[in-house]
């Protein structure tokens, strides 16, 4: 029994329950918890339950009794299995409400998610390719690059600063023409903070462009 006790001790509430939206990152915060309570194989499947009855052989005679090892296996896979249930939302309850096991719970969670995690991943890579800056201040058309770029993240989908870079360029109007040219002819890589700090320069000396065109135009008149 020590050992289920030290095991209920390791177990502790997720700080966010598991949603449709969230399931990276609440694998994230779920699996360290199972890992240091060595629970890990029986989450996964690999480790089978130990028989309940052992043969010894007491006075030469072989006898039938209650195996230990088993009484504790099934007091780990409980406390698993309410960890896990009790560590989703009602709404993904409803997936996994007909398992019986720790085991078969995890598979059926992973199965439902990986099917929507890759529907996830092509929408913020469509999203990614055709985001446009149009009247959107550069801040904001950063922001929402960036925000792309973690959403991809936390899907399991890391890219880097070169892709994102390609793609903010890409995005850009004609009024930027002369600034992607000079981007694409660099030689070395473009971090994303470089840049939006050239970007946002860029935009500092368009202004002033612009503003001097006016001034020009009125004095003009």
């Amino acid at each position: 029994m020590a050992s289920s006790s030290s095991t209920s001790l390791q177990l502790g509430q997720v700080s966010e329950k598991l949603t449709w939206d969230n399931y990276v990152l609440w694998k994230v915060q779920f699996l360290p918890a199972v890992r240091g309570a060595q629970l890990l194989g029986i989450l996964e499947g690999k480790v089978p339950a130990p028989s309940p009855i052992l043969e010894v052989l007491l006075d030469g005679k072989k006898k039938e009794v209650s195996n230990p090892e088993y009484d504790s296996w099934v007091s780990k896979y409980q406390q698993l299995l309410s960890y896990l249930l009790n560590s989703i939302t009602r709404e993904v309850l409803a997936g996994v409400a007909t398992t019986t096991t720790s085991a078969e719970a995890w598979k059926a969670l992973e199965v439902m998610f990986a099917v929507q995690s890759r529907a996830r991943v092509t929408n913020l890579r469509m999203q990614l390719a055709t985001l446009k800056k149009g009247s959107l201040t550069t801040a904001a058309y950063f922001n929402k690059m960036q925000n792309i770029k973690d959403e991809l993240a936390a899907a399991g989908k890391s890219i880097g600063d070169e892709e994102v870079v390609a793609h903010i360029l890409n995005g850009l109007d004609y009024d930027y023409h002369p600034f992607v040219s000079a981007m694409l002819g660099r030689g070395d890589a473009i971090s994303l903070s470089d840049l939006y700090s050239q970007l946002m320069e860029y935009d500092l000396r368009l202004d002033m462009f612009l503003v001097g065109q006016c001034c020009f135009s009125r004095a003009r008149l």
